[in-house]
Parts: structure tokens; sequence; C-alpha cells
């Protein structure tokens, strides 16, 4: 794999491994909180679900986007009633522009809550990922908190894997190392391949790309898909469906509605292997043969971080293909920048 996306990769790997050490302070946190919102938090959002949604395990990961009053006091009762030891937890907070309006606000309000508990060095136990001189980064230095500098300027859509996610996933105790090994592992012919699939049928018509997925762990991967697509190619409409459960909610409309839909059919073999819903995905594919449907199957051996670095990866890279062949540039998003700025603005006025 070539270009912007293999420089992110071996970027990412030579950050990850320099923070290793440094974040072993947080490790044994059992209670990670982590606000960010987006492009953020979406990556290591989407790989911790997928591997513990159906798993125990010993640790707490809360992704604060935009918290409303409800998932505030749930954080409270967290606060005053499970956190014993001030190792028990971390927060970190993560924004490449250090500027993102929701951020700051969840951040101010969350610190509030925190700074009821009896410790008096709670300030130890922030770690903050954004771009130096921002206004995150202030707050970061005025409290003395642990900071990590964003990675050059690598879009939070294309930030999978550097330290804005690589050190959310390695204090939850994720197998980091092999998240990256599989994102090296993509073929760059196959990434080519959808692309032109994709765009060969965008021409005629078929402007909805839906991510089609078989794994109920695997929706904010899922999410993930969507914003990447959405938010580097606006010509093309994502969507995420859920399998089997759309097939009786949506199935008709995708069937027998206007024939304008790519679908990405994803499946992980092993968890689905000889049960209803590998039956549901055989059958559906084999319908929208019939209908004349485009699509292709990404079958995954298992879920596991290797194969979810995988994907990620081969999404991104296809991503950036599909890019050069509609004309539009991947890594720009002026509409969003305007919705952040009037936020801003709005948020200026009532204070």
């Amino acid at each position: 794999m070539r270009g912007v996306v293999a420089r992110q990769l071996q970027q990412g790997v030579f950050y990850y491994f320099c923070y290793n050490t440094y974040m072993e302070k947080f490790k044994k946190s059992k209670y990670i909180f982590v606000i960010g919102i987006g492009g953020s938090d979406l990556a290591s959002k989407a790989v911790w679900d997928a591997i513990t949604l159906h798993k125990k395990t010993d640790k707490k990961i809360y992704f604060l986007e935009s918290p409303d009053e409800r998932e505030y006091e749930e954080i409270e009762n967290i606060v005053e009633n499970e956190i014993k030891k001030l190792e028990d937890f971390v927060l970190i907070v993560v924004s490449k522009s250090g500027e993102t309006a929701e951020t700051l606000e969840t951040f101010n309000k969350i610190f509030e809550i925190m700074s009821k508990m009896p410790f008096d060095t709670i300030n130890e136990r922030i770690l903050i990922i954004s771009t130096p001189n921002s206004t995150l980064w202030k707050i970061a230095e005025e409290k003395e908190a642990e900071k990590i500098e964003w990675e050059g300027n690598t879009g939070g859509r294309f930030s999978a894997f550097t330290v804005a996610h690589t050190t959310v996933l390695s204090i939850a105790g994720l197998d980091v190392e092999n998240f990256i090994i599989g994102s090296k592992e993509i073929k760059e012919e196959e990434t080519k391949h959808l692309a032109r699939n994709i765009f060969d049928n965008y021409k005629n018509d078929f402007n909805i790309l839906d991510f089609f997925i078989f794994n109920s762990e695997l929706e904010d991967l899922g999410k993930w898909c969507r914003q990447l697509i959405a938010e580097s190619i606006s010509l093309i409409t994502p969507t995420v469906s859920i399998g089997p459960v759309d097939l009786h909610s949506m199935l008709e409309l995708y069937l027998g509605g206007p024939k304008n839909r790519f679908t990405i059919f994803i499946l992980s073999l092993k968890e689905n292997q000889n049960n209803i819903n590998q039956t549901a995905f055989e059958n559906v594919t084999d319908a929208y043969q019939k209908a004349g449907l485009p699509f292709i199957k990404y079958e995954m051996a298992e879920i596991n971080e290797k194969e979810l670095g995988s994907f990620m990866a081969f999404m991104m890279a296809t991503t950036i293909e599909l890019a050069k062949l509609l004309g539009v540039d991947p890594y720009d998003q002026p509409a969003v920048e305007e919705y952040k700025s009037e936020i801003r603005s709005t948020k200026s006025e009532i204070n």
C-alpha cells in the first residue's frame, strides 16, 4: 500500500511504540472515560465494542461524545460509588483541533464531577491528545495533565492507527500490535478493484453505499465507515444496515425500491458459523444477485484486533482510491468546518 495511508501507518507505529511505555501508568485503570466526537473517538469505540461487546472484561470504557443529563448522572454515580482509588480511572480527552465546542464543554462538566472525588491529584489521571497551542492543549498545561501531540495533519477520520486511538486501545488492554500488523496486510489491487467497482456503479446512479453488517458487535465499525465515506466523498451517501434485523424492516425497500444501492456485506465467519446469521447472509446475497443489485462480500475469519485493523486500513485505502476516481479531495471537509465555526460563534455569544 502506497501514499498517504501508508505514511500515516508508519507514523502511527512510530508514535505507538514511543508512547507505549509512557502510558504504562494508566494501564491499570478499571474505568476509562474518553471524551471526543466523530473521528476523535469512533475508531477506538468501534474496535472496543467489536472485541468486548459480548465478552466479559474487567475494564469499562465510557465514550462521552456529547452527553445528555442522564449520562452525566451515570458518570456522577460511578464517581461517587465505584471509584475507590486514584489509580482506578483515567480521563482521556481527544481533539485534533482542540477547539471542538462539544468536547470542551463535556470536559469541563466531567472534570467538575470528578473534582468531587476525595483525591488531591486527579489532574495526574488526565491525558490530553490534541494540537499544541490549541485551547485544549493550554488547558492541559494549566492543569499539569499528561498530554500527547496529535500526529501531523492526519484528519480524524483517517486517524485509526495514530495515537489518538492506539493510546486508548492500549490502555484498555487490547492487542494494539496486532491491530497495526493487520493494517499492513491489505492488498493494493483489492482496494483499487473495490474503488473502481463502486465508481462504475456510481456512474450508473448507484449513489448509496450501504454497509450491511451481520454481527451486532460491528455496528460501530459500520458507523466509522459511514463517517469515513461521508466526510471524504460527499457525492455518495453511506448507510449502515444490521442483519438479520433489517431484513425484516428494510429489505422491501432495498429489493423493491429504487436501484441505487451498492452494498458491502460484512460477516465474521467464526462468530456466525452454522447459525441463523450465516444463513440469512447467504440468502440475502443470493436475493441481491437475482435483483441485479451490485454488492461485494467482506468476510472476516473472526473478530479480533488483526482482522479489524486489516478491514479499517482496507476501507481507508479504498476511500482514497475512490476519491481519485471521483476527482474530489478526501481530506477536505469545508461544510463540517463551517458548522464547527458557527457552533463556536454561537457559544461565544451565549457566554
